[in-house]
């Protein structure tokens, strides 16, 4: 997990959002274990929290105050179980709330948390909250202090649909909707516009997608707009694909280009699985989720599902985690996005001086006394040409020096670059090793999308490697107990 990609050139990294430009750049490889669905959310001041999450389940809490660049662990073991697929906001006061989930028993969880110090302690609110167990939930926090639960997997691993609301903080909840209109899911996307209004009533509650009964992807979008008491559908069908687990994030308008029609905050859904695998690709709403625009196909983060966004208040947008595939390939990359103008290429290098052959002493000598008396060096016979260099040894140059390059994820395979015949030139590299000098900007980043998977799977292996040595340790602690106390016994 030390491996971190070739930075990608200025002019690869960038997608056009609207009117302005973002540019994505990938930290340093985060210390935290490759995850997905773990909690993930960015607090008022600009700390971002990790917590929990698979392979485990975990039960760590991690801390960066510098945009994902570093992190801190504040939590080997929180109080909380270890879970995967709970649900975590930051309500307008700062507080952390983090409940429901999938335990390590694999028993779904109704327990409720809560951090008032950016993660360093926690404080159970409940052991056992009136709303069902649940995974893959919604959980949105509306100004002024109500937090509002929806959606999720059941305990039978059924779809729900119903809302929840609690206007304490989270210390007590109250059933709103048994059954709201928009179908049951889970692994929804789900954030809250707050706009320019400052009341709680004014705030506007979004859901879309996710992953319905028969394991029916979505592609709709709803809204409320009075703390989860009714809904209406704003786009039956999106035009981007039907997708779960998706991460939907809202930026100020000001730093993306602008929102349609005053609007504060513009709206990025990122990423997701679809019918046709896991997605990299960017949508951008300026109205609230009525309409969208495709604004990147294949961002440099790569396709990805069951991964963390959080957008902080200057409009970075961090991507984090998640997996390449349903199988595995869990991640612990941390990507940056700014948005801006993208800065400008470096001019190109100027060509080298040509070097040429000093003529020796000798040849010197004899050119001057060859020379006319009274005549200058200046009327002095030119030097001899330079003879051309010998023949470099070693084996000789094929046609097809840099080779036919590999494809790059079952695409059709690039042609072989083929050399000028002028110059006959030393291999330094095998031909089966691609020459990325050769390779276009689209054929690089594929390239090191395939590594950064590679690397991941290894990374998967490496984290199975060490949960197996952790239980085989605690097996040993056990059996040595269990022996100790039999010697005690029989003395």
């Amino acid at each position: 997990s030390g491996f971190a990609a070739p930075p990608f050139s200025p002019s690869h990294s960038h997608v056009r959002i609207g009117r302005a430009n973002m540019q994505w750049s990938e930290c340093e490889a985060a210390p935290w274990a490759a995850r997905s669905r773990a909690g993930i959310v960015a607090l008022p001041g600009g700390e971002i929290l990790v917590l929990g999450g698979l392979i485990g389940p975990r039960h760590d809490v991690w801390r960066s105050t510098d945009r994902g660049a570093s992190w801190d662990r504040l939590h080997e073991g929180a109080p909380w179980a270890a879970r995967w697929g709970h649900c975590v906001t930051v309500l307008s006061s700062g507080k952390v709330l983090l409940l429901g989930g999938m335990g390590s028993s694999g028993k779904k969880l109704n327990d409720v948390w809560c951090s008032q110090d950016q993660g360093v302690s926690w404080q159970k609110l409940s052991e056992a909250a009136p709303f069902p167990e649940r995974t893959g939930c919604c959980l949105a926090a509306l100004p002024g202090g109500p937090v509002l639960l929806f959606g999720g997997h059941g305990a039978s691993n059924e779809p729900l649909n119903d809302v929840w609301r609690s206007i304490d903080g989270g210390s007590t909840w109250e059933q709103v909707l048994e059954a709201a209109p928009w179908p049951e899911r889970a692994w929804a996307g789900c954030t809250t516009l707050v706009g320019t209004g400052g009341e709680s009533t004014s705030a506007t509650v979004l859901v879309l997608g996710g992953v319905a009964a028969g394991e029916v992807l979505l592609d709709d979008v709803w809204r409320s707009e009075d703390g989860g008491a009714s809904w209406d559908p704003i786009a039956e069908g999106g035009p981007w694909a039907a997708r779960r687990s998706p991460c939907l994030v809202d930026v100020p308008a000001s730093a993306a280009g602008g929102g349609e029609g005053g609007a504060a905050e513009v709206l990025l859904l990122l990423g997701g699985l679809a019918a046709t695998g896991p997605l990299a690709d960017i949508w951008r709403s300026g109205d609230g989720g009525a309409s969208w625009e495709r604004v990147a196909d294949d961002a440099p983060w790569g396709p990805r599902l069951d991964h963390g966004a959080v957008a902080l208040a200057d409009g970075t947008v961090l991507v984090m985690g998640g997996q390449r595939s349903t199988s595995g390939g869990h991640l612990n990359d941390v990507w940056s996005g700014i948005f801006g103008e993208p800065p400008p290429l470096p001019p190109p290098r100027p060509p080298a001086p040509p070097v040429t052959e000093r003529p020796s002493v000798a040849a010197s000598s004899a050119s001057s006394s060859s020379a006319a008396p009274g005549v200058g060096a200046s009327s002095a016979q030119p030097p001899p040409p330079p003879r051309p260099p010998p023949p470099r040894s070693g084996p000789a140059q094929s046609a097809d020096v840099a080779g036919a390059l590999p494809p790059m994820g079952g695409g059709p395979q690039a042609p072989a670059v083929i050399p000028k015949a002028a110059a006959p030139k030393a291999t330094f590299m095998s031909s089966s090793v691609p020459r990325y000098e050769d390779m276009g900007a689209s054929d690089i980043r594929r390239s090191i999308l395939d590594l950064q998977r590679g690397l991941a799977d290894i990374t998967r292996r490496l984290d199975s490697v060490g949960m197996e040595n952790h239980l085989l340790r605690e097996e040993n602690i056990v059996l040595k107990d269990a022996i100790d106390d039999k010697i005690e016994g029989s003395r």
